[in-house]
């Protein structure tokens, strides 16, 4: 009778849940392909963009920055490219409670891998610095600075909003659902 009543106040069967989750794991490896080609072709462009820029106008600083830019998407391209990887990995063949800890975990909002970005965002942030910082200007590097964090930093706001409400709507639902399952497995 127990049995039953989880069933049925469980608001997914299993085959409906590994099917969504499935879903959702193959939408991330293909989002995560792309980005990662994405940022190559930028880490390219802007290696080029760098040579072709005459070298006479590049201050020691602007090529630092340059360099901080293609180092910044290539960066990304390998955190993308191991992020497919993962996702290419996950076996659902697990034994059920297993696989549900796993899910959990890969749809936690805030992962230790997660730290892996913020190494470029602070390299394209001091590029960002370089690129625009103007060493013949009196007082100009404190002014650049300030300019560049005050795009910056509402950018990086923005991208985290918005990927909280991307997380919210499509994962969270998956890794509530994973921890009701576990809860109820461990009972």
């Amino acid at each position: 009778m127990e049995d039953k009543t989880i069933q049925q106040n469980n608001p997914l069967d299993m085959s409906e849940f590994v099917g969504k989750l499935q879903k959702e794991d193959r939408r991330n490896m293909s989002l995560s392909r792309n980005m990662q080609w994405g940022m190559w072709i930028l880490s390219i462009f802007y290696a080029v963009f760098f040579i072709v820029i005459p070298f006479y106008e590049n201050t020691l600083y602007k090529a630092i920055g340059w360099s901080l830019y293609v180092l910044t998407f290539l960066s990304f391209g390998f955190i993308f490219n191991y992020l497919k990887r993962e996702y290419r990995r996950v076996d659902y063949g697990l034994p059920t409670l297993v696989m549900l800890k796993e899910a959990a975990k890969r749809y936690k909002f805030f992962q230790r891998k997660t730290t892996l970005a913020t190494m470029p965002v602070i390299l394209v942030d001091v590029g960002m610095v370089l690129v625009t910082f103007d060493p013949g200007q009196p007082g100009s590097l404190l002014r650049t600075i300030l300019v560049s964090q005050a795009l910056f930093i509402p950018a990086i706001g923005i991208g985290l909003f918005i990927g909280n409400i991307i997380w919210r709507k499509r994962q969270k639902p998956l890794r509530d659902a994973a921890l009701k399952m576990i809860n109820e497995l461990e009972e």
